[in-house]
């Protein structure tokens, strides 16, 4: 009876056990249940949070694409600013006004506005802003420029200040021949400012302003109180439509026969980068008023422009009375609002000037044509007669790159009758004959140039230049000679120091060049750049052969230039 119990009691404890595992795999089978249904919604809910990313992530992607697309197009408008353009709306200084911030530069990148602050669109009113940069409703305004403090020395005493009067070298039988001079000056130290705005889709109007210190009134002296006055460099306003490639323009501005860097753009004329403010003779240049009219083809390669510009002759040479006659009028004494002290040409039409460029992979190529008139009048008791003659010439430039970036060649060159004008030493370009009439000089000039760029900081450059008449214009009555270049002028005391002025009365054949100098920027930052210049140049002057030979003679000029560009 025992065992039975015991059996009993086992068989049941055994049944009860089995109920028991039974149960708990049956809640365990519901727990993992529950564990896989809960796990199959977590990865739900992660697949939907995953394609949301994916969503965000693409937008992120576009919006970076965008940024880029801004960055490149102010690459190529800046090429080495790019890095510093920031991204984003600038904060309002005060109501209505904009101000750029960072230290962007919108510097323009040609060779010559690096080292005086020349400002560039800025990619136009809507694009960010930059240091130097602010704007006023829809018009943005950028300012450029630099302070300066510049030492000049030459071994003959021109008496003049930073622009060198190359046509002015003395003589040797005068003193100033046989004495140096030395100058420190501040007044090429410039203000510039450019003004812009956006007409419409297509439509971009600007205008621009040089302004600097090398004007001089009644009161200006260097003894005391210098008082140089302000002078106007450039001032004009232009229209472009960038869609359709083409510009117009009007005010002073450097004349369309002076060389581009690229195209024919504003402000992005090839000016050598001498510290001397007259430049370098051979350079054909005028800053003058005019209008311009100027079209693009296939995305900029070429350009074709057309200027009219404001003429005004150099007249040279002894002036002939024909018999009969009171007076031969060349030019005249300032009268309203022009400078008494100097003279002024009587012109009946604008200088023209056709220009073409091509801009290809292997350098930038220029041709022009130019056309000009001088007029003069011969009268007599009663009545007089007026006289035209149509000068003009042609002419070319090339910028090649032979290492890109490091070092360019630029050679450029203009020929004709009556161009003097256009070269930097103001040579003559008309006499008159026998009859009063005007004759143009026929001229040529030329300039070569390296522009090395070492390393960022440094720019090296050399220069030779050369302005020559080719002929003189010349006439005899009786034993009196007349014209420009006669044989027969007195050249006996051009090379004796102290003799008298009939002695020498020499006209200038030739005048030639060869300049060196460097730019070193060597502190840049967001206040600014601080840049040191030095240049020298050996200038020869010859004069046509006369009655006691052909006169000579030369000048050693040194300049040092300290720059701050506050805006570059």
């Amino acid at each position: 009876m025992r065992l039975r119990s015991s059996l009993s009691a086992l068989f049941c404890s055994t049944a009860l056990l089995g109920t028991v595992s039974t149960i708990h795999s049956a809640a365990a089978a519901d727990s993992q249940s529950a564990q896989m249904r809960e796990l199959r919604e977590e990865m739900l809910e992660m697949r939907g949070q995953i394609k949301a990313l994916k969503a965000r992530l693409g937008e992120t992607d576009k919006n970076v694409r965008a940024v880029r697309r801004v960055v490149t197009h102010h690459s190529e408008m800046s090429p080495n600013t790019a890095k510093d353009i920031r991204i984003g709306e600038p904060a309002p200084a005060r109501p209505g006004i904009l101000v750029g911030s960072g230290n962007g530069s919108y510097a323009n990148q040609t060779g010559y506005a690096r080292v005086t602050g020349m400002p560039i669109s800025g990619g136009g009113p809507n694009a960010p802003l930059h240091k130097g940069q602010f704007k006023i409703g829809g018009v943005k305004i950028t300012l450029g420029g630099f302070f300066e403090m510049a030492g000049i020395y030459r071994s003959r005493n021109e008496t003049a200040d930073i622009s060198s009067n190359f046509a002015a070298i003395p003589w040797m039988n005068s003193p100033n021949a046989h004495m140096n001079e030395f100058h420190q000056t501040e007044r090429q130290s410039r203000f510039a400012g450019l003004v812009e705005g956006d007409l419409n889709n297509h439509l971009h109007v600007a205008g621009y302003t040089e302004l600097d210190f090398q004007g001089a009134g009644s009161s200006s002296n260097s003894r005391q109180s210098n008082s140089y006055v302000l002078r106007s460099r450039l001032m004009y306003a232009s229209l472009e439509d960038k869609a359709n490639e083409w510009y117009v323009s009007g005010g002073q501005m450097w004349s369309m026969a002076t060389m581009f860097k690229k195209g024919m753009g504003l402000r992005d004329e090839n000016i050598p980068l001498v510290i001397d403010a007259q430049y370098l003779p051979g350079f054909t240049w005028t800053r003058n008023t005019g209008v311009r009219v100027v079209k693009g083809f296939n995305h900029g390669e070429y350009h074709v422009g057309l200027a009219l510009e404001n003429p005004q002759a150099v007249w040279g040479g002894t002036t002939y009375k024909p018999p009969g006659s009171t007076a031969v009028t060349i030019n005249n004494p300032g009268g309203q609002v022009e400078n008494s002290d100097t003279t002024y040409s009587d012109d009946i039409a604008p200088d023209i000037i056709l220009k073409a460029t091509a801009d290809e992979s292997f350098g930038h190529f220029e041709a022009l044509g130019m056309m000009r008139f001088f007029h003069d009048r011969v009268s007599y008791l009663g009545h007089g007669r007026s006289h035209v003659t149509v000068g003009g010439g042609g002419g070319g430039a090339m910028l090649i790159p032979i290492v890109k970036h490091k070092l360019d060649f630029q050679a450029s060159g203009l020929v004709g009758d009556g161009v003097g004008r256009y070269g930097t030493s103001s040579l003559a370009d008309a006499t008159t004959n026998r009859f009063g009439t005007p004759v143009a000089m026929p001229e040529a000039q030329v300039m070569a140039g390296l522009i090395g760029h070492p390393i960022k900081a440094l720019d090296i450059y050399a220069y030779g230049g050369m302005e020559d008449i080719l002929s003189g214009r010349f006439f005899n009555v009786g034993n009196s000679a007349y014209g420009y270049g006669n044989p027969n002028y007195v050249t006996t005391g051009c090379d004796v120091e102290g003799a008298a002025a009939a002695t020498c009365g020499a006209n200038i054949k030739r005048v030639t060049q060869g300049t060196l100098g460097f730019w070193w920027r060597y502190m840049q930052g967001d206040y600014g750049t601080l840049q040191f210049g030095m240049q020298y140049s050996y200038t020869d002057v010859a004069g046509f052969r006369g009655a006691g030979g052909a006169p000579h003679t030369d000048d050693n000029m040194v300049f040092l230039s300290m720059r701050y560009l506050p805006f570059q």
